[in-house]
């Protein structure tokens, strides 16, 4: 079930750009919005100011008692926290649908994958786990417990949506990955060599502690009392098959999930969220706040 990265993908990944960009780590959107706030926390790991930005509805200052689930949106390969702020326009309509939520736009390096390097230079990982969540937790109303907590990610960010939610189910409630990268060792060394050598430090072992396949079979137990996971990917999508097989695995493992492809989709954000970003809300919104 193995499958390689194509030359198409490597491509949408790597574009025009150095596979290995130097991250800026504060990045204030360049047009503002009224429901967007963009903020910074001091990051003890990498010693300097990192962006992220929140949307808070606005239950959030008529209702000055009541916490709210919180929903981290991880970017993509390149990204930042203002890389795609056009995914409120969706959050907004599940608030006005759903139920009202906190969703943060996460910082967590340009290519990292949501690991942190082995040299230490990017702390990906760390910064969301250790540094963002209880920064979030601390400046606002949040529901600070695992089931006030959702991950959402497209691509990079759906591949370390899954990894830090199988690897922290005391963490976060639910997950919700479009269009995730997910890959092998192999593949991700023969394409991404420089990643695969600053990232796991050209470690199949290293790759394997953050590989989803490998992290939703050693949690497993947790992972079905815990955590809801939602896949959504499109039919012509480059991943669909590694897709096809996490939800498989899943299924084995009896892991509480949904599944989604998009007909017609490639590896493409728009394509993927204007038909499914509300059942992807929807998906959370029935694990944030409860209990299982």
């Amino acid at each position: 079930m193995r499958r390689f990265l194509s030359p198409v993908v490597v491509s949408i990944l790597v574009s025009t750009f150095p596979l290995t960009a130097k991250t800026t780590w504060n990045n204030p959107p360049w047009r503002a919005e009224p429901y967007i706030q963009h903020g910074t926390f001091r990051s003890s790991a990498l010693k300097t100011e990192v962006g992220y930005n929140v949307c808070l509805p606005p239950e959030y200052h008529a209702q000055s008692k009541q916490r709210f689930p919180v929903i981290y949106y991880l970017h993509g390969y390149e990204g930042n926290e203002s890389s795609y702020l056009a995914y409120a326009k969706y959050w907004r309509d599940a608030c006005k649908r759903l139920g009202p939520s906190i969703l943060v736009f996460v910082n967590g390096g340009e290519t990292s994958f949501f690991c942190d390097s082995a040299d230490g230079s990017v702390p990906g990982e760390r910064l969301v786990v250790k540094e963002l969540i209880p920064h979030i937790d601390e400046k606002f109303r949040t529901m600070a417990t695992r089931d006030g907590r959702s991950l959402h990610g497209y691509s990079m960010g759906g591949f370390g949506a899954l990894k830090l939610g199988f690897e922290f189910p005391d963490l976060f409630g639910s997950v919700v990955a479009y269009g995730a990268t997910l890959s092998d060792a192999a593949s991700f060394k023969k394409h991404l060599p420089r990643v695969y050598a600053q990232m796991f430090g050209g470690d199949a072992g290293r790759f394997a502690e953050s590989d989803p396949f490998v992290l939703a079979e050693r949690n497993a137990a947790a992972l079905r009392e815990h955590l809801a996971v939602m896949l959504i990917v499109g039919s012509k999508d480059e991943f669909l098959e590694r897709n096809r097989a996490l939800r498989q695995k899943l299924q084995e493992l009896k892991i509480t999930g949904g599944y989604e492809e998009v007909r017609g989709a490639g590896h493409d954000k728009d394509d993927l969220y204007e038909p499914a970003a509300f059942r992807g809300f929807e998906f959370s919104a029935r694990h944030l706040g409860r209990k299982r």
